[in-house]
């Protein structure tokens, strides 16, 4: 219990430091739901931030001959990916639905988190504006250390 909790405190600390340090719109932190495969929205920070965490959802196995969507792709491939505009058309036809109709991000960050190989969480952050989230390779690196210090706790936790 006091593993868990001191996770949550580091956990939250990192999105803290996202959403203001870098001024995000939203920051949200997602965790892999064992029983669907599935990472789930579990907490985050920002602009309407209670309405859009529950839309959070990336199944992390895909039908065999269905594409998967931008997200799925991206966690399964454990690959950081910053978008800068959305709306372009071979971005906009990859993203979910439960993004276009209730995230409404024109520019988002994804950071993908796997322990062994495996996707187990993602940090998504975003803004409002298409070419808003704008990130120098010293930023990069830092939200990268973020990232990995959070894979870090969740070793340390289990």
């Amino acid at each position: 219990m006091v593993e868990s909790f001191k996770l949550n405190e580091i956990l939250r600390m990192i999105l803290e430091t996202m959403y203001r340090g870098l001024g995000f719109r939203r920051v949200i932190f997602c965790l892999r739901d064992p029983k669907t495969e599935t990472l789930t929205g579990r907490f985050g920070l920002g602009d309407g931030v209670e309405a859009v965490v529950p839309l959070f959802r990336v199944p992390l196995r895909v039908m065999p001959g269905l594409p998967a969507d931008l997200f799925t792709a991206i966690c399964t491939k454990g690959v950081d990916t910053l978008i800068a505009d959305a709306s372009q058309p071979k971005i906009a036809e990859r993203l979910p639905p439960w993004f276009l109709s209730g995230a409404k991000a024109h520019s988002f960050l994804i950071l993908p988190m796997a322990l062994r190989g495996a996707p187990f969480a993602m940090i998504y952050a975003d803004k409002a504006e298409p070419g808003s989230v704008v990130l120098d390779e010293k930023q990069l690196s830092l939200l990268r250390t973020l990232r990995n210090q959070a894979v870090m706790a969740f070793k340390q936790a289990s």
